[in-house]
């Protein structure tokens, strides 16, 4: 099969789409046009100019947001289902996300000169803009789905105490608990003090909120403790480490657990030649551009690390992997 130009004139214009998209969604405009408006009404509640406006509600409308009749605008059904505030699937928070680390992105080039990215991970992380509260929201949109299924798939009966390493939203400490079948199960989750303001507030209204402990730190630096958890979890955390840092990390976890307690890694995974899934190999290049050691690992490489730290009976298994986003577990105990 010869290739088709098609293939590299639809990536030539899709940052156009994604920034499109990612700016109407920091305006919270979907929440504008779930009943039909003009234009000039849109232009008003935002602030924006109108001919400028106009041209942008034109677009959306183009690639299947907005529906335009008459010169007013309303949300088509992809907009209604996952981008207006307070729906259960919403997406917003994630492409706010997405629209404020725009900037780490089109520094690519100075960057694999460098190797260095432009803003690091852990500035972005303090708490002094509005990157943390959208990451943070973002992640737990994200976080449902998967995490229900790792809940799910895992042997839960013995896992009294749970440590939640990094765990962000709360989204994984809130689904394991909820599958768990001990009702005197607990959950405890590190992450650093701004993000647990933000936390707090997203778990608050859930019913088991007064079973998950909160508990601030660094978990370079932070002790995990000694033969004190059934399971740990680290979600998503190692993508932003080294491989030293990672194998650390999983020292610590098996000197926090009890003996027969779980370790549980969950993370988007590469194949041994690190060229698939595309995902995964396109996340590993976001990790480039705003953290200094992470990227995407293999299941291999994260079995070595296991082993190195002391752990046995790897097991591995796929998550959501009918989805654009897949993910893996790997599962494995102290003896």
């Amino acid at each position: 099969m010869k290739p088709d130009r098609k293939v590299i004139g639809e990536l030539i214009v899709g940052y156009r789409k994604a920034k499109i998209l990612f700016t109407a969604a920091s305006m919270n405009l979907f929440s504008l046009t779930r009943n039909a408006a003009a234009a000039g009404a849109i232009s008003r509640a935002l602030r924006t100019e109108p001919r400028a406006t106009g041209i942008f509600l034109d677009s959306l409308a183009a690639m299947g947001f907005l529906k335009k009749k008459n010169g007013f605008y309303r949300n088509m059904p992809l907009a209604r289902r996952f981008l207006v505030p307070g729906k259960k699937e919403y997406l917003g928070h994630n492409l706010q996300y997405q629209d404020i680390i725009w900037n780490a992105w089109s520094e690519l080039g100075s960057v694999i000169k460098s190797g260095v990215p432009p803003v690091a991970l852990g500035k972005l992380l303090s708490g002094r803009s509005k990157f943390l509260g959208e990451y943070i929201k973002g992640m737990g949109e994200i976080a449902r789905k998967p995490a229900e299924e790792i809940a799910s798939a895992l042997e839960l009966s013995g896992a009294a105490d749970m440590l939640d390493v990094g765990g962000g939203p709360g989204s994984y400490s809130i689904a394991f608990l909820e599958r768990n079948p001990n009702p005197g199960a607990r959950a405890v989750i590190m992450d650093l003090k701004g993000t647990l303001k933000v936390t707090r507030k997203i778990i608050a209204a859930h019913r088991l909120h007064d079973r998950i402990t909160l508990k601030p730190g660094n978990y370079h630096t932070s002790a995990f403790g000694k033969d004190r958890y059934d399971l740990v979890l680290f979600s998503h955390v190692t993508h932003d480490e080294g491989p030293e840092d990672n194998l650390r990390l999983l020292k610590k976890a098996f000197a926090a657990l009890r003996k027969g307690g779980q370790v549980v890694i969950h993370d988007f995974m590469l194949n041994g030649n690190k060229t698939a899934p595309l995902f995964s190999a396109l996340f590993s290049v976001h990790m480039l551009v705003y953290t200094k050691n992470g990227r995407v690992y293999s299941s291999e490489e994260y079995s070595s690390w296991l082993k190195k730290a002391g752990f046995r009976g790897i097991k591995e298994r796929h998550i959501c992997s009918q989805t654009e986003n897949p993910s893996r577990i790997l599962v494995a105990v102290k003896p």
